[in-house]
């Protein structure tokens, strides 16, 4: 029995990963009614691709996964004509536009295989998948005259030994193949296939970020048959949105706050019922233990999520079956203090850049390169300087925005919140009891 099992859960409670696109995450997906009817009708009743910005760790890509399967499960109850599916998994940003668009084209041929059997039933023309299936699932393809054949016209492979990722097999008509397999499954105003485009923030700047979509647009933002949601944070998402090439490509931004505290203990106490296997489970982090570690990473979800299985993951199961939850909720409270302090301990600053981080909180978590004089900064340099050294110790995140110095691109992260709670409250490092 492993450690889950004895404290009466099937499988972690704690999951950090997003929500899965199916009839589970739609129970999951606690706090977001009204979010999720916003993305559903952008995704069914618009003709531009959807655009969500909210700070990293929000569940931006939990939204999406259940707002896909939401429309799909209309379409089941004939609720609606339009049939939409999700791709297998979110599409993660890449600085290389030919790399990002193939890795678009092969999620879309990967959709076709896992829901072939649902096209079917739904009445769709169904392309024949038998040889692509064979190709996406070997590695490499060795030698001539290979024995699967194109299915994509023109014969088959000639090199003499290609990754499934081969430039010549594209050629080929790979992609030309993917098009018509929208065209022809997802007509005009039938659905198609929901796709998530993922953390762009990661390209650090609003300028890079748009250079790369506009590469992709023509032959990732315009496929027929797809409705894409675009993820950002630190104003990125909303920057791009706003560029001319851009404009009727991508809607205005939905805004996607932390999960309202009011319903953080539902939240968990639905993850906890849901992954219980009997009736006296035993939770190492309670619903008000989670409320207390949500306010302190400043209702960053995922990080919250993270803290809680790694409390729960670093002591035996004896432990909890043992104690009283009075008893657990002081230890994990304990166990959050010694996490602060050790990430505290670690940054080796100067005073001015600590007081750069302690202003920020105070400021809300978020500011511009334009603030610089409220920080008392004398110019932009001097405050970029300062940003630069608590990135290192990633107590803060930034991108750049060029067109636009008065965006709010520079934001604190939950270890940055996770350490202005210990400078905030003088905290020193006791040893947890009974661990």
């Amino acid at each position: 029995m492993n450690f889950w099992q004895e404290l009466g859960f099937g499988s972690n409670p704690y999951v950090v990963k997003p929500l899965p696109s199916n009839a589970d995450g739609r129970e999951l997906l606690v706090g977001r009614n009204i979010e999720l009817r916003a993305l559903l009708r952008r995704i069914e009743e618009g003709d531009t691709h959807v655009v969500l910005e909210g700070p990293n760790g929000v569940g931006k890509t939990s939204l999406v996964a259940v707002a896909a399967w939401v429309a799909s499960d209309r379409f089941r109850k004939r609720e609606t004509t339009q049939l939409y599916l999700p791709l297998p998994e979110a599409l993660q940003i890449k600085e290389d536009a030919s790399e990002f668009i193939s890795d678009c084209y092969f999620a879309v041929a990967r959709a076709f295989l896992d829901n072939e059997e649902i096209l079917k039933r739904a009445d769709r023309k169904v392309p024949r998948t038998k040889d692509i299936k064979a190709w996406l699932e070997a590695p490499v393809l060795k030698g001539r005259g290979l024995s699967i054949s194109s299915p994509f016209g023109g014969g088959g492979l000639t090199s003499s030994a290609a990754a499934n990722g081969s430039t010549g097999f594209s050629n080929a008509g790979f992609r030309a193949t993917i098009r018509t397999w929208l065209r022809d499954a997802f007509p005009e105003g039938t659905g198609g296939l929901v796709g998530v485009i993922d953390n762009l923030e990661l390209l650090e700047t609003s300028a890079a970020a748009r250079r790369l979509l506009e590469e992709i647009r023509d032959p990732v933002l315009q496929l027929s048959g797809m409705r894409w949601v675009l993820c950002g944070a630190r104003g990125i998402a909303r920057s791009v949105a706003a560029t001319p090439r851009l404009n009727g490509v991508l809607s205005d931004p939905i805004e996607i706050k932390p999960v309202a505290d009011e319903y953080i203990p539902h939240l968990i106490q639905t993850r906890l019922r849901h992954y219980s296997v009997r009736v006296n489970s035993k939770a190492p982090v309670s619903a008000s233990s989670f409320e207390h570690v949500y306010e302190v990473t400043h209702k960053n979800l995922r990080d919250s999520l993270r803290h809680a299985q790694s409390f729960s993951q670093d002591s035996e199961s004896e432990f909890f079956l043992s104690k009283t939850e009075r008893e657990i909720a002081g230890a994990f409270t304990q166990w959050l203090e010694n996490e602060a302090i050790k990430h505290e301990a670690s940054a080796k600053m100067q005073p001015r850049t600590w007081t750069l981080l302690e202003d920020m909180a105070e400021f809300g978590g978020t500011c511009s390169p334009s603030d610089y004089d409220q920080f008392n900064f004398n110019d932009r340099a001097h405050m970029r300087k300062n940003v630069v050294e608590l990135e290192r110790y990633g107590l803060v995140n930034s991108s750049k925005d060029d067109d636009d110095q008065r965006r709010r691109s520079i934001e604190i992260t939950s270890k940055g919140w996770l350490v202005h709670f210990a400078r905030s409250h003088g905290l020193s490092a006791p040893a947890i009891p009974g661990m």
